[in-house]
């Protein structure tokens, strides 16, 4: 009967394990927009100075004058939101390995309006730019991140081995490999919405979803109570 609730206990902090490397994995970073009128505005605008040919400004400052920039932005959805997750990411490293520059299909970004085309263009023109700007320290990231996803499924796998033959030292690569997850996020998530806001718009965000602090949360509490556990379930055969 002991050796049937030792089982289940250990199966329970291995289940606990996958929960929280799943989350860490699948749950996504999102990048807001809550005022697009705003933004397509910000974006119109930066589009103009960036560009030599002056009869663009002057075809902007007739839409303008005319009423027909404000229809157009109009037409924008109220609110815009891209969702990645941390495989999501390592899929588009690979996509800027192979191809040298991201596109919004890669982003899935998608257009109903001319105007939200021209915005979707923009905004992956700024992400390039960025990324041909710190191109060497880029490389180097996008190496050590491709490899960290592997890294990081190995630990858990380690993890859920010696939680699976009772050793507490289990705790060890699962606080390892839930922080290193987290912490890659976080960075990755800070970086984007920097850029964004100096490059594209002020009011971009860019935020970690509700489920990857519960992936966090999931994987240090099972880490901090399973040598618990694992200690008194050996007291009590003893």
């Amino acid at each position: 009967m002991k050796n049937i609730v030792k089982i289940i206990l250990r199966l329970i902090m291995v289940g606990l394990a996958a929960v929280s490397f799943w989350l860490l994995m699948n749950s996504n970073v999102s990048l807001k927009i809550n005022d697009t009128q705003a933004m397509g505005k910000e974006v119109i605008n930066r589009v103009v100075d960036d560009s030599d040919n002056p009869n663009l400004k002057a075809g902007v400052e007739l839409l303008e004058a005319s009423g027909l920039e404000k229809t157009l932005l109009e037409q924008l959805p109220p609110k815009y939101q891209v969702n990645l997750s941390y495989a999501d990411l390592y899929r588009l490293c690979e996509k800027y390995n192979d191809q040298g520059k991201l596109t919004t299909k890669d982003l899935g970004l998608t257009s109903k309006s001319k105007l939200e085309e021209i915005i979707n263009e923009y905004l992956v023109k700024q992400i390039n730019h960025k990324l041909k700007e710190d191109s060497e320290d880029v490389n180097h990231i996008i190496t050590i991140y491709e490899y960290s996803i592997f890294a990081v499924a190995l630990l858990f796998l380690l993890a859920a081995i010696l939680i699976l033959f009772g050793r507490s030292s289990a705790s060890i690569p699962l606080a390892l490999a839930t922080i290193a997850s987290f912490v890659a996020l976080w960075l990755a998530s800070n970086e984007a919405m920097t850029a964004l806001q100096s490059r594209v718009y002020s009011g971009i965000l860019v935020t970690l979803s509700q489920e990857i602090w519960v992936g966090l949360t999931v994987g240090i509490i099972t880490a901090i109570i399973w040598p618990v556990i694992n200690r008194l379930t050996k007291r009590k055969k003893k």
